[in-house]
């Protein structure tokens, strides 16, 4: 059978998301000067005055490069990326849309969080679009749908996802593998500057997440993580050094290897350590009915 003839096509693209290896700010034009983006409404950005939050119009953003991102990280999934347009019978392009989904999880508490969709069409103007997310809750996914008017399709182009947490980008895992671990090497590096002695913290890292598996056990338990710490801070060899229950240690070795930490420093610069990580896992609040 012949698909009946309509007045209008939709066509999906699919388009493939690059993201640059730099950390950012949004910073929104107000009142002829340019503000520090914390927060969003809907897709008005909310900048601080006075110590608050306030939603504010504005006829333009900047991505300015800044040092660090927050120490975070947010995994982003099942995303669904597409260039859409109409056109009439005779060929000329009514609409043009940028259809963007996707789920946001993390084992972090973050607040007025919010994305920015830096959209590149081929030889044209990029746009930059804001999109509240509101919190996001550890290890509760989160849905995220955006759609993006444009004065012409994206086509050939490509989009840039960032994330940002009261006005900080978090790592997040668009972002190559390599370019985080460049990031925080960065990082490391500038914690470390002109510092004599220190012993090692925590830079970044999420907590475990209670094993789904023993939820409805409703128990308590322990794991210890044994592992090295390098001279730039990232964690080597981890291994359950004893545990209550397996998938605790299972759970802490999932998290403990996205961890990475500012090392031990003496005086003559960063040194190898081996540390003992302890977890106590409590299980979730029931929610009532």
């Amino acid at each position: 059978m012949s698909p009946r003839r309509t007045s209008a096509v939709l066509l999906l693209i699919p388009l493939l998301g690059v993201r640059l290896g730099a950390q950012h700010a949004l910073m929104a034009e107000d009142g002829g000067k340019m503000s520090w983006v914390r927060a969003a409404m809907g897709t008005a950005p909310c900048v601080e005055k006075d110590g608050k939050l306030t939603r504010i119009s504005t006829r333009g953003f900047v991505l300015e490069h800044v040092s660090d991102y927050l120490p975070a990280f947010v995994t982003v999934r099942d995303i669904f990326a597409r260039d859409s347009f109409t056109s009439t019978d005779s060929g000329g392009a009514t609409a043009n849309t940028f259809l963007f989904n996707a789920t946001l999880e993390t084992g972090y508490s973050l607040h007025d969080v919010f994305l920015v969709l830096e959209l590149v069409p081929e030889g044209a103007e990029k746009t930059i679009f804001l999109l509240q997310v509101d919190d996001l809750e550890p290890f509760k996914g989160k849905l995220v749908t955006a759609q993006v008017h444009m004065t012409r399709r994206l086509d050939s182009g490509v989009y840039h996802l960032h994330l940002f947490s009261h006005g900080e980008e978090v790592l997040q895992s668009q972002i190559p593998l390599r370019e985080r671990e460049h990031a925080l090497d960065r990082m490391v590096a500038e914690r470390i500057k002109g510092v004599q002695v220190a012993s090692p913290r925590l830079l970044f890292g999420p907590a475990p997440e209670y094993p789904p598996s023993l939820k409805s056990a409703n128990i308590k338990g322990q794991a210890v993580i044994s592992v090295r710490i390098g001279t730039n801070g990232a964690v080597y060899d981890p291994v359950v050094k004893s545990a209550t229950a397996p998938a605790f240690g299972e759970q802490a070795l999932d998290a403990v290897r996205l961890w990475r930490f500012v090392p031990t420093v003496k005086s003559d610069g960063p040194v190898e350590t081996a540390a003992l990580l302890p977890f106590n896992f409590e299980p979730p609040k029931r929610q009532l009915e």
